[in-house]
């Protein structure tokens, strides 16, 4: 069976970079999320979104800008976040993407969000089973 993606070119660097200065400009307002990023990033939003930005090149253009671990750095956060706040960020994350692109754009964003949301929080939800804790 054969699979149909989009041109890589449907999507560059100047539309990653709008997404995810608007999206995080968004979380930093939301009083689910806000909290936790602003205990987490602190004072240090810039290199933060220099390195979402090279994250969503290397998930979306496979630019191989982002050097780092997303698993381990969303392991270690303390208190341990769950599905309320996956489920949260990803709202947020589609209904920015829905008014910022063109529907095979946002798509394309939203796929791979969900599919990465997916995979953290399972490991996240094993690892913390795995130390006895319950999920929230």
């Amino acid at each position: 069976m054969l699979v149909n993606f989009p041109p890589r070119e449907s999507v560059s660097e100047e539309q990653i970079a709008t997404l995810v200065d608007t999206f995080y400009t968004r979380v930093r307002q939301d009083e689910v999320l806000g909290p936790i990023f602003e205990r987490v990033i602190g004072d240090e939003w810039a290199p933060h979104l220099e390195k979402m930005r090279a994250f969503w090149s290397s998930l979306v253009l496979a630019s191989g800008r982002y050097k780092g671990n997303p698993m381990v750095a969303h392991l270690m956060i303390a208190p341990p976040i769950g599905a309320r706040h996956f489920d949260r960020w990803l709202n947020l994350w589609r209904q920015t993407t829905a008014e910022l692109f063109p529907q095979p754009v946002a798509s394309i964003f939203v796929r791979k969000a969900e599919s990465m949301a997916e995979r953290l929080l399972e490991t996240i939800v094993q690892y913390q089973t795995s130390l006895g804790f319950s999920q929230n």
